[in-house]
């Protein structure tokens, strides 16, 4: 039964429900965290570990493979979801669990012994396909005051699109101390906070279990980092965030899908920009490269520690955009506007951080 079905059967905030549900979010993080813990002495004793190279953004040997914790947590923590919420089940676990379940299969392989890109497309493709039919593509895309966009047969392929794209945004962000694991946490809990806005628990409570693992793993993952996330982790959170706005039943679907996007917008705009670049200048897109934003921000002598907040506290600029996108205290108007003064700050953004590295003498990204 997709979302839209019963939208309001459970699970409600009322009693229990209201200890229970924060309580299970406080494991995951608490589990997560000792998890990874166990992770990075596994990683050592059995030589598990990231060897910095002239692309690496490090300079000292990390345990890989730390964001198997987050997806064994978030995929129990959404199961628990599915199981107290039967009209839901299939939903949870066909739209969600499931195919993210797979690409946390394929980050495994690609961690130990690296797959064709092309493989590795055609992978992701089948998975965003198999959500898209579990929950429904999108349909159309309202903003406040404004006519509705209908998307008709183009939303199928744009519903992949989005999917296959925020799978390898993720995974290619995951290249600074804390970058993606704080990314996660931000985007988790703007997008939980739409889902209590609206009243609509489903997607609250698997934005809000990916946010908690994602925390559980930053504990770890700060600047010095002791453990990367690896594909496992990177490619299992950008599949299991693309897939939230999806939980949202219809009409709120369309309303909430450009807020989802503008929680997102760093982790998708950065990539975005470093495949366009590379597409202009006959350079592959998916070969390992520092050409992101945010590795000439670090090249450009800032820290990896400042790197992440600066993403982070854009992404929640972009999340309290959102927020007040689906909330009625503002007119019509101004809420509509939202989308506007995130696009100023995405070309703030990159403006800023070329400036910076033309004032310290970086090579332009063209020439690298």
């Amino acid at each position: 039964m997709k979302p839209d079905a019963q939208p309001n059967l459970f699970p409600s905030f009322d009693s229990i429900e209201a200890v229970l549900w924060p309580a299970a979010a406080l494991a995951v993080f608490v589990i997560t965290a000792v998890l990874v813990d166990l992770m990075i002495i596994l990683a050592a004793r059995w030589r598990l570990v990231d060897l910095p190279n002239r692309r690496s953004a490090h300079a000292l040997p990390t345990a890989r493979g730390g964001g198997l914790a987050i997806v064994l947590t978030t995929a129990l923590a959404s199961i628990m979801v599915a199981l107290r919420w039967p009209p839901a089940a299939f939903a949870i676990l066909a739209g969600v669990i499931v195919p993210c379940l797979v690409i946390a299969v394929v980050g495994i392989i690609d961690d130990i012994q690296p797959l064709k890109a092309s493989l590795r497309l055609f992978i992701q493709i089948g998975v965003a396909a198999a959500i898209t039919a579990a929950l429904g593509p999108l349909t159309r895309i309202a903003l406040p005051g404004l006519p509705t966009i209908e998307l008709g047969w183009i939303g199928w392929p744009l519903t992949v699109v989005w999917i296959v794209g925020m799978t390898n945004a993720f995974n290619f962000m995951d290249g600074s101390d804390g970058m993606a694991a704080l990314g996660a946490v931000v985007a988790g809990v703007m997008m939980a906070a739409i889902g209590w806005q609206l009243k609509i628990h489903l997607p609250l409570l698997l934005a809000a279990f990916a946010a908690a693992a994602a925390g559980g793993f930053l504990v770890f993952n700060w600047q010095p980092a002791r453990v990367f996330m690896g594909d496992v982790g990177s490619a299992f959170l950008g599949t299991y965030l693309a897939a939230v706005p999806l939980a949202f039943p219809e009409p709120q679907r369309s309303v909430v899908f450009i807020p989802m996007v503008l929680v997102l917008w760093p982790y998708v705009f950065d990539p975005f920009v470093s495949v366009l670049r590379r597409v202009y200048h006959k350079k592959n897109p998916f070969e390992p490269h520092r050409e992101f934003l945010f590795h000439r921000l670090i090249r450009s002598g800032i820290t990896h520690g400042f790197a992440a907040r600066l993403y982070a506290f854009l992404a929640a600029v972009g999340g309290l955009v959102g927020i007040l996108m689906v909330a009625t205290l503002l007119p019509d108007g101004v809420r509509a506007c939202g989308p506007l003064l995130v696009i100023g700050l995405a070309g703030g953004l990159a403006w800023a951080i070329e400036r910076r590295c033309v004032r310290v003498g970086l090579p332009s990204a063209a020439g690298q």
